[in-house]
């Protein structure tokens, strides 16, 4: 007979088996990551099998039944046909017509290994469970979803955003960026999981690829993120490479409902120059003056600070019969390509609209036989690769040159979108002397720095969060719309009786904090019956300055 009981006290400590200490922000927000194969090509999965099966636990959390592992076990394989897994140990079939989703986790303190699963070159092993969650459009696929604490998350992402040799403060900035991103993607591309491990969310390689100091990194930062004007975390968008100048969200993505283009403004994320002196870069002439010179910028010794590319014009023309017809479909190519024969000849190519930091976001192809509008920097960028690789940014000035054969010179500044925190900027910026805060609030403008914004329900047990600070400033932010009249705060074990104005209260609680690693416990001491009224606290480390 099932053992419910047993059973669920097997998934309570297969969700809390990575965490170190459950209260702590970090740890206490889970995190479902969808694992593709080695070359990020599908998230998609018929059969995946796992190595030091006597490691592992495998469970079907539909009826509760464990796959008995043996000592010696070696491989386990799972295998999924009509919404139904599986089991197989060591190519032994132990278990079929399971529901699922299949449970893995390690025993003790182990990781989990997805065999012959490659990152960085090394066997890719992870902490937390993994999850094989059937497909919501395959009936014979699972996708593969590694569920673990967000600490354990940005472990494996902020040695592979950024390199570790950019120091502490560029490693806190891209940590808190990353957190934040976890927390707010811009889109939830996939049903099965919240965020994917490749470059299309954020890079996640892991355990087999933590590095000691992006681990302090996190530890130092735990549970600070960065939050808007309206007290909400912001969507922390960043590239590699801004090229001195970053550019303003509406300008480099669509909306991602209505797919609109440009799309709304979002305030901490406006064009930023590095240096105050630089001009707004939305005509042809300026740009050409920025991107066709090397002014000093924060990112100016990343490689894709200044690039250029050419192609003579039988090559573009053959470039652009492949690459029109495949990014007319994202809807950004007007008029819609059908066949390569309504393109023609290629006659020129003009800028028609640029962002501030001289993006282009909107570009004319003229053809014997019509005239093309592309819009969008990724679209833009697709368009034109170079050696089957897309351009590196939005960010060039064309040049043609009118000889025998004419050539087309494209000259450009940037990596990536350019929107948010340069990593390269980060790293020089660290390097000058530069804090983390500093550096956030330089490429997220009007941003503060504090904990995750936590819901206190009445007539609910103490809530406890964990924060790091080194700096012994503080104040708790409380929104009080139910207008509960009294809390309990618990600062490092110094208890405080608030009585709670309606709306909005401010309370400094400097003195209670200390530098380093500081707890808060919040507690409503309202007699109310109604259990779905509360308070949204969270505790501001660092202020907003570029308002």
């Amino acid at each position: 007979m099932f053992n419910l009981k047993k059973y669920f006290l097997i998934i309570i400590s297969i969700l809390f088996i990575s965490a170190q200490n459950t209260y702590a922000t970090d740890n206490y927000i889970p995190i479902r990551v969808g694992i593709s194969n080695t070359n990020f090509q599908t998230y998609l999965f018929d059969v995946v099998e796992f190595n030091n099966a006597a490691s592992l636990q495998v469970i079907d959390s539909t009826t509760g039944y464990s796959a008995p592992i043996e000592n010696n076990s070696s491989i386990i394989k799972v295998t999924s046909e009509n919404n139904l897994y599986r089991i197989y140990i060591d190519e032994k079939l132990v278990a079929r017509n399971l529901t699922g989703p299949i449970l893995i986790s390690a025993r003790e303190n182990n990781f989990i290994s997805i065999n012959n699963l490659k990152r960085k070159g090394k066997q890719a092993l992870y902490r937390g469970y993994i999850e094989l969650a059937r497909s919501s459009k395959d009936t014979n696929k699972f996708a593969v979803v590694n569920v673990l604490s967000l600490k354990d998350y940005l472990k494996g992402v902020v040695p592979n955003e950024m390199p570790v040799r950019f120091g502490l403060e560029a490693l806190k900035a891209q940590t808190i960026a990353a957190r934040n991103y976890a927390v707010t993607p811009r889109v939830k591309a996939y049903k099965e999981f919240d965020l994917c491990d490749s470059v299309a969310c954020q890079v996640y390689f892991g355990a087999n690829t933590e590095e000691e100091l992006s681990n302090k990194a996190i530890e130092q930062t735990n549970g600070v993120i960065a939050l808007d004007k309206e007290n909400a975390p912001i969507l922390a968008l960043y590239s590699s490479t801004a090229g001195g100048y970053t550019e303003s969200y509406e300008y480099a993505f669509s909306d991602p409902k209505t797919k609109a283009f440009p799309s709304k403004d979002i305030h901490y994320l406006s064009a930023v120059p590095d240096d105050k002196d630089f001009e707004e870069l939305d005509t042809d002439e300026k740009a050409e003056r920025f991107y066709t010179s090397s002014p000093k910028a924060f990112d100016d010794l990343s490689p894709y600070y200044r690039w250029s590319k050419t192609w003579n014009i039988n090559e573009l023309q053959e470039v652009l019969l492949k690459t029109l017809p495949a990014q007319s479909k994202t809807g950004f190519i007007t008029p819609q390509i059908n066949s390569t024969d309504e393109i023609g000849k290629l006659e020129s190519i003009k800028v028609l609209k640029r962002g501030k930091s001289g993006k282009i976001i909107k570009l004319e192809i003229k053809t014997d036989k019509n005239t093309f509008i592309i819009e969008k920097e990724l679209v833009i960028r697709r368009c034109f690769p170079k050696d089957g690789i897309s351009l590196p940014s939005a960010n060039f000035v064309i040049t043609y040159i009118n000889s025998e054969l004419p050539v087309y010179k494209f000259s450009g500044g940037g990596f990536g979108h350019g929107v948010g925190l340069s990593q390269w900027g980060a790293g020089k910026m660290g390097s000058l002397g530069y804090s983390f805060d500093k550096i956030l609030q330089h490429y997220y403008q009007g941003i503060k720095l504090a904990t995750i914004p936590v819901d206190v329900l009445c007539n609910t047990k103490e809530i406890t969060r964990q924060f790091y600070t080194e700096i012994k400033t503080a104040k708790v932010f409380i929104e009080n719309k139910d207008k509960l009249e009294k809390l309990k705060l618990t600062i490092n074990d110094k208890e405080i009786i608030v009585k709670l104005k309606h709306n909005e209260n401010e309370i400094d609680i400097s003195k209670y904090i200390e530098k380093g690693k500081n707890t808060i416990s919040y507690l409503l001491l309202d007699e109310d019956k109604d259990y779905t009224k509360k308070i949204t606290a969270f505790v501001e480390i660092k202020g907003a300055e570029n308002e």
